[in-house]
C-alpha cells in the first residue's frame, strides 16, 4: 500500500535516499558533455563529394558510410548539409557531427545510424536528422560510452504494421517496443542528450536484450508524439536480469529534464513483462510528463519473480495524462504502480495536475514520500486496486 510518512525514525532515511538520488541526477547530467576526439577530420559532402576523394575537405566522400570505412579510432567525421539516403554503420570509436541540415534518410533500410559493438565504445553521433527506418532511427548497441546529442529522429520505425525488427516480439503481456526511433540496447554509461524524437512510433528506449542497460543518462530530450508506445521506455527484455546484474536488467539509469509529451503510451515507463526481468533503482526527476496516452510515469511487473524496486521519482512536472490500461484504474492517472512481488518506490515532490488519480498503485507497493507532492485539479491523490488478473 502507499504510505506517507511523517516525522520520526524514518526521516534519515528519507533523506539520505532522496538526496542520494538528486546527486546523482546531478552529477549524471553535469556530465552529459564529451571532450573532442583527437585524430584526423574527414569531411562528407552530398553536394560536391566523390567516395573515389580522400575525404578531405577540398576534396570530400560522398557518404557517410564511406568515411566511417576509411576513418580511423579517434577521427571525426564532419558531414555537410544535404541528403544522405543510407544506413550508417559505426563499429569504430569516432565523432560523427551533422552540419544544420544534414539529413540521414533511411528509406528502405533497418536503421538510419547503428552503432555497435566494443569497438564503437566513445562514439558521438551529433546533429543530423535522422528519418524513414524500418526499425530505429538510430541503435545503439552492445556498447558504452556512446554519446548521442543534438539530433531530429523522426518518422521511424516504418516496419511497425510488418514487424521486421526482433524488438516487435510480445515481451510477456508487454506488447513487443519495435525499437522506437532511438534505442540503447544493452549500452552503459551512455548519453542521450537534447534530441528531439517525435512522430515515430515510440520514443526513446532503454533495454537489456544483450546485456545489462546501466549508468545511462537521458537527459534534455523532447519525445513527443510517438502515437504508439512510450515517450520514454525502460523495460528489461532479459530472463536472467534478476539473477545476475551482469547478464541483464535495466539499472542505475538517470531520466531528468526531459519533455514527454503527446506519446501514445506513458510519458516515462519501467518495465519487468515476464519473469526473470528487472527494471530497477532508476532515477526520473524534474521531467515534463504532458498529455500522454496512459500514465505520466507507469511502473509495471506482472507476475512474480521480476523486479522493480528502488526506482526514484522526484520533482516532476506530470499533467493530463491518460488510463493505465494494466493496474485498472480506469481513470486518467499521474503516477501508476503494479507489482506483484513487494516493490519499494520512492516518489516525493512531484507536481501532479489535471488527472483523476494522482498516484494509484496496485499490489504490495511500499512508497517512500521525502519531499510532499502537490496536487491541483485531482480527484483522488492517492488510489487503491486489487492486481487485475490477465
Amino acid at each position: 500500500m502507499i504510505h506517507r510518512f511523517g516525522a520520526g525514525r524514518l526521516r534519515s532515511r528519507r533523506a539520505a535516499v532522496t538526496l542520494a538520488a538528486l546527486a546523482a541526477a546531478a552529477a549524471a547530467l553535469a556530465g552529459a558533455g564529451t571532450a573532442s576526439a583527437a585524430g584526423a577530420t574527414l569531411y562528407v559532402s552530398a553536394a560536391t563529394g566523390s567516395d573515389a576523394n580522400p575525404c578531405t575537405l577540398a576534396a570530400p566522400c560522398l557518404t557517410i558510410g564511406h568515411a566511417v570505412s576509411v576513418a580511423s579510432a579517434g577521427d571525426t567525421i564532419v558531414v555537410e548539409p544535404g541528403t544522405y539516403t543510407e544506413m550508417v554503420t559505426v563499429t569504430t570509436s569516432l565523432t560523427i557531427t551533422g552540419h544544420p541540415g544534414a539529413v540521414v534518410d533511411a528509406t528502405g533500410l533497418v536503421n538510419g545510424f547503428d552503432v555497435s559493438g566494443a569497438g564503437a565504445a566513445g562514439t558521438t553521433v551529433r546533429g543530423f536528422t535522422v528519418e524513414n527506418a524500418i526499425g530505429e532511427g538510430i541503435l545503439v548497441e552492445s556498447t558504452s560510452n556512446v554519446t548521442v546529442a543534438d539530433n531530429v529522429v523522426e518518422l521511424n520505425d516504418q516496419g511497425f504494421d510488418t514487424p521486421v525488427t526482433p524488438e516487435c516480439t510480445p515481451q510477456g503481456q508487454i506488447p513487443g517496443d519495435c525499437g522506437e526511433g532511438l534505442h540503447l540496447m544493452s549500452v552503459t554509461d551512455s548519453k542521450v542528450v537534447a534530441n528531439v524524437v517525435q512522430d515515430n512510433v515510440g520514443g526513446i528506449l532503454v533495454t537489456d536484450e544483450l546485456g545489462p542497460a546501466a549508468r545511462n543518462v537521458i537527459a534534455n530530450n523532447v519525445a513527443r508524439d510517438n502515437l504508439e508506445d512510450c515517450g520514454i521506455t525502460l523495460p528489461s527484455h532479459n530472463g536472467a536480469a534478476t539473477s545476475d546484474p551482469s547478464l541483464g536488467g535495466v539499472y542505475d539509469n538517470t531520466v531528468v529534464g526531459n519533455l514527454s509529451e503527446g506519446n501514445g503510451g506513458a510519458g516515462v515507463g519501467m518495465f519487468a513483462p515476464f519473469p526473470g526481468t528487472a527494471s530497477y533503482d532508476n532515477i526520473v526527476t524534474r521531467n515534463r510528463l504532458i498529455g500522454n496516452g496512459e500514465a505520466g510515469v507507469a511502473i509495471h511487473s506482472h507476475t512474480p519473480g521480476q523486479k522493480v524496486s528502488g526506482n526514484v521519482i522526484t520533482f516532476n512536472t506530470v499533467s493530463g495524462n491518460g488510463v493505465d490500461p494494466d493496474t485498472g484504474s480506469g481513470h486518467p492517472t499521474g503516477i501508476a504502480l503494479l507489482s506483484i512481488d513487494p516493490t519499494t518506490t520512492t516518489i516525493g515532490g512531484n507536481r501532479i495536475m489535471n488527472e483523476y488519480y494522482g498516484i494509484f498503485s496496485a499490489g504490495p507497493i511500499f512508497t517512500i514520500v521525502p519531499f510532499p507532492n502537490f496536487f491541483s485539479n485531482v480527484q483522488i491523490k492517492f488510489g487503491r486496486g486489487p492486481i487485475p488478473l490477465g
